[in-house]
């Protein structure tokens, strides 16, 4: 039943109302968070930071936790699933079908995130453009089976847009991931340089500037919460 009123509540216009009964149902989403329109099944748990976005559009699927940090954005059209943490035989991890954000880190349109394994993201962490793929989980060539790693993405790191991440991928801080790039399994691209190709590999140091982790941070409850005011009731 909780499931099906979380399913029900989720289809609903971004309001305060909305949060409220989104915590009633269990969940942990603060007034100032904005949550859109979004197709949401089988999902345990959500918990949102102050001022985090989930725009309208996304289909959440068989997850057990969904965590982002303060001023975290999801925008439009993402599919987030975690179907494969139910591969039997599987030992049972904290990352097993998560996906987690740091605070002020954003997963922009239009993207494919296998979160059986896990996804990680850091601090200022970003996932841009559009149609990337992170896939925690794959076919084992050695072993059979299947792999469950997670990926993770470090602090200040960007995921350029059209890229493939495979399991195990670990993005160093300060890294940037150029758009069009494959990761192998359990690839650790090192950070503070650009990595690049199919597979990707290391082309040069590189220096984000702090100015543009600052883009669309969440200012507090008296600045701007999402893509417009706090949501009225």
């Amino acid at each position: 039943m909780r499931q099906a009123l979380t399913t029900l509540v989720f289809l609903l216009p971004p309001s305060r109302l909305k949060n409220r009964l989104l915590r009633r149902l269990g969940h942990a989403v603060p007034d100032t968070a904005v949550v859109g329109i979004n197709l949401v099944r089988r999902v345990d748990r959500f918990e949102l930071g102050e001022g985090a976005l989930i725009h309208h559009f996304n289909m959440f699927r068989d997850l057990r936790l969904v965590r982002l940090g303060d001023g975290c954005r999801i925008m439009l059209f993402n599919q987030i699933v975690g179907d494969s943490g139910y591969e039997p035989g599987a030992t049972q991890t904290d990352d097993l079908r998560t996906l987690r954000l740091g605070d002020d880190s954003h997963i922009i349109s239009q993207h494919y995130l296998d979160c059986g394994g896990g996804i990680i993201l850091g601090d200022n962490t970003w996932v841009t453009g559009i149609r990337s793929t992170l896939l925690s989980h794959a076919f084992d060539p050695t072993n059979g089976g299947v792999i469950l790693e997670p990926v993770t993405i470090g602090d200040r790191a960007v995921v350029a847009t059209s890229c493939t991440m495979l399991p195990g991928t670990v993005v160093g801080e300060g890294a940037l991931i150029a758009a069009g790039s494959t990761t192998w399994t359990g690839q650790e691209a090192k950070g503070a340089h650009l990595h690049g190709g199919v597979p990707a590999r290391r082309l040069a140091p590189i220096d984000i500037p702090r100015h543009v982790y600052n883009r669309a941070r969440y200012q507090g409850p008296r600045g701007v919460v999402g893509p417009a005011n706090p949501p009225s009731e």
